[in-house]
């Protein structure tokens, strides 16, 4: 599900909010998620940049590429005034405002601009102020549409989690593991797939990048789906066994299953984030394996999905964060256990009026590839 349509909104509450003449939301091609999420279009050059007048109340896009400009031009034609240059050093920046007499220019991602860019703005007579922080915070809470948009990401990774223990099975190493699973999710639509992968026994500390592992018998094999479909991002963890689990391995695998429930539990509008953290970890603590929630061994307890793969919230303790309805997070208290290794189960979930609404369907246990 695309959604194509300029929040012309966030723009104009930007330049209110800001007292600025003129917005510039700056994009590259690793950090897509502003410029997507107020377009609903992808860009394939280097860099991409939205701007909005106050003044005339007009919406230019300034592209690297003719193909870029072309495809949002077939999109969004009737909301935007122009499409621009993004590869002239910032020649049509600065002439676009000189014509308009733009002193003041709220920046958005202005971490990531180039400095010929910024200097084209100054040049221009206008002054950068920062804008930073605005679009993000309205990324956190998802529309129906978001999040039917987040749903049918995570659709892919359940439907491709098969491959991933079948591939175990037929006893292929981890390169040849991964290349199975993203081929079947390019075949299913995704754009991309962040995927991290782990295999092992008590040695495993943690998910990687495939390596040239093969698992034996009694190993676990871990793995985090994540693939981008229209744009949006959404994942599941899982942990599959090579060969009959032991009574250890359940054991153990039981207590981050409670952990996770935990955290689903409490997950609901009103609640700080710092608490949901805290309910995994204290399950953890229950069992004696406190020390492997620290940040040696663990990194968080979940995150945000959306236009970005790992969005706020953080789930950590420590951190202050008032959960709100529409937000879209993963739970998971993946870390290392000394007994097994690293374990790893997580589930993305949105938020409702009075709790949570799980968006992935794949099940919750210990899986067993033969």
């Amino acid at each position: 599900m695309q959604i194509k349509k300029m929040k012309t909104d966030i723009l104009r509450q930007m330049a209110q909010d800001f007292d600025v003449q003129a917005v510039l939301v700056y994009s590259c091609a690793w950090r897509k998620e502003n410029f997507r999420y107020l377009t609903g279009v992808n860009f394939y050059g280097p860099n991409a940049l939205v701007l909005y007048l106050r003044d005339t109340q007009q919406i230019y896009l300034l592209l690297s590429s003719t193909l870029d400009a072309d495809r949002a031009k077939a999109n969004l034609g009737d909301e935007v005034a122009g499409f621009l240059p993004a590869n002239d050093r910032g020649a049509a920046l600065k002439h676009l405002l000189e014509k308009n007499a733009v002193r003041t220019v709220g920046l958005s991602s202005g971490g990531l601009m180039p400095a010929v860019l910024a200097k084209a703005v100054r040049d221009s007579g206008a002054e950068l102020k920062s804008a930073e922080g605005f679009i993000e915070k309205r990324r956190y809470r998802k529309t129906p549409e978001e999040v039917e948009c987040l749903r049918a990401a995570v659709e892919l990774a359940d439907r491709a989690f098969p491959t991933f223990v079948d591939a175990i099975s037929r006893g292929l190493n981890e390169f040849q593991i991964v290349s199975e699973v993203e081929y079947a999710l390019k075949k299913m639509g995704a754009e991309d797939n962040f995927m991290l992968i782990s295999t092992g026994q008590t040695e495993v500390y943690g998910m990687t990048p495939p390596q040239n592992r093969t698992a034996k018998p009694g190993d676990l094999i871990l793995t985090e789906l994540t693939p981008q479909l229209d744009g949006w991002w959404c994942q599941i963890c899982r942990t599959v066994v090579k060969g009959p689990p032991s009574d250890v391995q359940k054991r153990i695998f039981d207590i981050f299953l409670e952990a996770e429930q935990a955290g689903l539990d409490l997950l609901k509008p009103g609640v700080n984030i710092h608490d949901v953290a805290k309910a995994e970890n204290d399950v953890f603590r229950k069992y004696g394996y406190g020390e492997y929630t620290a940040s040696n061994y663990t990194r968080v307890r979940g995150h945000g999905h959306g236009m970005h793969l790992d969005e706020a919230p953080t789930v950590n303790e420590g951190v202050d964060f008032i959960v709100e309805e529409g937000m879209v997070i993963v739970i998971h208290p993946n870390t290392y256990n000394p007994e097994t290794g690293y374990v790893v189960v997580g589930d993305p979930v949105v938020v409702t009026a009075d709790g949570n609404r799980m968006l992935s369907t794949t099940e919750r246990k210990l899986f067993v590839a033969n």
